[in-house]
């Protein structure tokens, strides 16, 4: 028989469940406050005891309101909240248990794509859906049978008010691919497909994690290159930054399709060249200089960002030098170095020539040649800062560069 203070446990919990049932929507919501201001850090046998062997109870009544109210946002933080008290005890694999069963996952998965619940809401949901991956590989993979992956990268494409909320559904795409071999492919294809949504935040956080995972891949997926080359034209350096790391770990390793470095080298030269007949179509519509500057109405041409970013990633590509030679490189950075209409690409690819010149005799002497003796002192001399001792001739110099080097074997100094 039950002992005076199970009695009283009983007693409370009996009352406790009566106010729920009988209670408005406010007192439902300070009954969850109470209960998550009391239990912040408890094991599911002191929770047991609490309620008198009968939490299950109360746990179930916040799962049933939860998916009755969840799409009117009616408490759902404070719900969200109350259940992770039940599943983080440390212990609490039967509070798990009854979640699922009763589709706890489909509605946390449901609650991250829902327009008008906050990202507030939505944070917490991941916070659960993290707390559940971290159980196991098991529960891993049952998230990713339900769409998960897809919910939780198309939340993090879409919550481009939130960034704490977008670190979150990172966080939690980093764990499901962690141990999940069965479907670390579908995250990489995830987060490939986040880097077309339009918000920055979202496409740095992907592409930094695919810097993680593609080093566990054997394969590079043939859709990612185009999409990576084209984060170079974002106004956003962390962005650029971390496509600029990317394509240095796409170059350097060797993947099972051993193309992969050659055709990604190709795409930056063909966007060179498109960014160079552009430049040369401004200038032949009489756009060049102010009128070009007062065209853009603020900023540069998102095809001259992406410009100045590939002379900076080639810079930085040390061991890719010779492939570069091989593309007629040295003719394109000299173009580049006479673009008026955007300093920062003179500049990057007046240092990137210079470590050219630098490693090749050959590179050293066609320069020389393409630019003249006094023209290359400059430059020589003073990488960093030539754009801006060029005058217009000088610049026009450089656009009409005649240098040819497409050979298999430059000699290095």
């Amino acid at each position: 028989m039950p002992n005076a203070r199970q009695e009283a446990s009983l007693t409370q919990i009996r009352r406790l469940l009566s106010r729920w049932d009988q209670g408005s929507t406010k007192v439902r919501r300070q009954i969850l406050l109470d209960f998550i201001e009391l239990h912040k850090t408890i094991t599911e046998p002191e929770l047991e005891s609490e309620f008198a062997q009968s939490a299950s109870l109360f746990f179930t009544r916040i799962t049933s309101w939860l998916r009755i109210t969840y799409l009117f946002g009616t408490c759902l933080n404070e719900q969200l909240r109350a259940l992770r008290v039940f599943l983080q005890s440390s212990t609490g694999n039967k509070y798990l248990g009854e979640f699922l069963d009763v589709g706890g996952l489909f509605t946390l998965l449901e609650i991250l794509n829902v327009n008008q619940i906050k990202d507030e809401d939505k944070l917490q949901a991941l916070d659960l859906l993290k707390l559940i991956a971290d159980n196991g590989r098991t529960y891993k993979e049952l998230i990713c049978q339900s769409f998960g992956i897809r919910a939780i990268a198309e939340c993090m494409a879409k919550s481009d008010t939130s960034e704490r909320t977008q670190k979150g559904a990172q966080i939690l795409l980093d764990s499901l691919a962690l141990g999940n071999p069965l479907y670390i492919q579908q995250v990489y294809k995830g987060l490939i497909a986040i880097l077309l949504s339009t918000s920055p935040k979202a496409q740095e956080l992907s592409i930094s994690l695919l810097c993680k995972l593609q080093p566990q891949l054997e394969k590079v997926h043939g859709s990612l290159l185009e999409p990576v080359v084209n984060l170079l034209q974002s106004y956003h350096a962390e962005v650029q930054y971390q496509a600029i790391e990317f394509i240095q770990i796409l170059m350097s390793h060797k993947w099972n399709n051993e193309s992969t470095a050659a055709v990604l080298a190709q795409q930056l030269i063909i966007c060179l060249n498109e960014s160079l007949n552009q430049e040369k179509n401004d200038i032949d519509n009489g756009e060049e200089n102010n009128d070009l500057i007062d065209s853009l109405k603020g900023g540069p041409m998102p095809i001259f960002i992406q410009q100045a970013a590939i002379c900076k990633c080639i810079r930085l590509l040390a061991d890719q030098r010779e492939r570069f030679l091989r593309l007629n490189i040295v003719h394109l950075l000299l173009c580049v170095m006479g673009n008026e209409a955007y300093p920062e690409s003179q500049r990057q690819a007046s240092l990137t020539l210079h470590t050219f010149v630098e490693k090749y005799s050959i590179v050293y002497d066609k320069v020389f040649e393409a630019l003249g003796e006094q023209l290359f002192e400059i430059f020589y001399r003073d990488p960093d800062g030539f754009y801006s001792e060029m005058n217009s001739i000088q610049a026009d110099v450089c656009r009409s560069n005649r240098v040819q080097m497409s050979f298999d074997n430059p000699t290095s100094n």
